[in-house]
């Protein structure tokens, strides 16, 4: 891993958007401001806290992102394999699967980064592990109980895996002889950490800013993918490429047992659950496919272990491997550049009002504009007292030097507080520099 991370890093050296984004997250809530109430953006609350507390030990790290994501992967993959060994669902006992899953997650950059998607994907294979052993016959409260809760923390993770939760339900009914009350302990024990989450923003005054930014907004926004469906498809050609050879071979060539087609059926339902989960997501990148890594290292696996002549047996496992890598980072170095931050020039003190991250790659973070969307609900807030004494409460905590008005808010705002308008003025087109006294 270590060894293909460097040469990664040879080739890819510029900052990724989200990457940048999540650093600056935990480096926004790090200087007091709250989530969702002074910070307009989807990131579930889970993956927020994540970012938090990273930022306050190692402070401002790419490095120290992409070891926790490193972390996370080695966990996933040693989870993945457990649960395909205990349930023998290939006739052969190896650490296979996990090494494909590893290979898989190496293969595009974004999926190394500590993103709430990868994040989410633990809970969701925990939960996987508990639905396999249900339908396995294994009959306890305990189960249902702990696949909900799993669920429940992935969906505070990030929001479209509670796909999963009817993913798994559909599973359990399907596969096993779930009774009524063992499926209402699922939805009840899904539905505690919302509530415990609900309960924490109550705590603090904002309940409902929670359930509108984070539930409402997150499912109605609609944003385009930063990379084109050509762009986004020949860079995942290798993983279609794969993914299709690798379930033509199981098809053709497989013998498999009652329960091991019912762990393919199974399987079937993520890679399902993980094009919904893609389709339900707000930005259309990379990272949003990592959900069905699992289907396809699930297949490739069988692939391997499926060939036959010696030949095969040699060439092909180390021209499948390598080629996905280096056809990634080729893919990624020639026609990623929308997913790059962009270089601009520092400036201290700077708050820029749209989702422009890109000033602050090299300067503190100063602004609350994650989601231009998110943003733009909350200064229509202006209209009304309490929503305008938050944002005024926010500029006053922020005090920024100069204002970049991006999303053409400031007119409005100096209108609703004219203390700030006097504290400014206007040097460009959209530009505001504070008035030194």
């Amino acid at each position: 891993m270590v060894v293909i991370r460097l040469i990664q890093g040879a080739f890819i050296d510029e900052q990724s958007f989200y990457g940048l984004k999540w650093l600056l997250l935990g480096e926004w809530l790090n200087q007091g401001f709250k989530m969702y109430a002074e910070t307009f953006d989807y990131t579930g609350p889970i993956a927020a806290f994540v970012y938090k507390y990273l930022y306050f030990i190692f402070g401002r790290s790419n490095f120290i992102h992409y070891g926790f994501s490193s972390l996370v992967i080695i966990f996933q993959a040693g989870i993945f394999n457990q649960l395909l060994l205990k349930n023998k669902a290939y006739d052969e006992n190896n650490y296979l699967p996990a090494f494909l899953y590893v290979i898989l997650m190496l293969a595009v950059p974004d999926f190394m980064t500590l993103s709430p998607q990868l994040m989410s994907l633990t809970f969701v294979l925990m939960s996987l592990r508990n639905v396999l052993r249900r339908i396995d016959n294994q009959v306890t409260d305990e189960l249902f109980l702990n696949s909900g809760i799993y669920l429940g923390v992935a969906a505070m993770i990030y929001l479209p895996s509670m796909i999963f939760f009817f993913v798994f339900l559909i599973a359990l009914i399907l596969f096993s002889t779930a009774v009524t009350r063992r499926l209402l302990l699922y939805l009840f024990s899904f539905l505690m950490a919302f509530s415990l989450c609900a309960l924490y923003f109550y705590s603090r005054g904002h309940a409902s800013v929670f359930i509108d930014s984070y539930v409402t907004q997150n499912l109605l926004l609609k944003v385009g993918s930063p990379v084109s469906t050509n762009e986004f498809l020949l860079i995942s050609a290798g993983f279609i490429f794969i993914f299709v050879l690798s379930v033509f071979k199981t098809w053709g060539s497989a013998r498999l047992t009652s329960f091991q087609q019912k762990i393919q059926q199974v399987i079937w339902l993520m890679f399902f659950g993980g094009v919904a989960t893609f389709f339900l997501s707000n930005g259309k990148s990379f990272h949003e496919i990592v959900f069905i890594v699992p289907v396809i290292a699930y297949f490739w696996t069988h692939y391997f272990i499926l060939l036959r002549k010696r030949i095969f047996q040699f060439v092909m496992p180390g021209f499948m491997i390598f080629g996905i890598l280096f056809y990634a980072i080729y893919c990624y170095t020639n026609f990623t550049d929308p997913l790059l931050v962009e270089s601009r020039p520092t400036e201290k003190g700077l708050m820029v009002l749209g989702a422009d991250l890109d000033y602050y790659q090299n300067e503190k973070m100063l602004t609350p504009c994650f989601s231009e969307h998110h943003a733009r609900k909350a200064f229509e807030g202006l209209a009304y007292y309490h929503s305008a004494a938050g944002l005024y409460e926010l500029f006053e905590k922020a005090d920024p030097e100069v204002l970049i008005d991006r999303m053409e808010v400031v007119p409005e705002v100096f209108r609703r507080f004219p203390k700030m308008e006097s504290a400014y003025r206007r040097t460009a087109s959209n530009r505001y520099e504070k008035i030194s006294n």
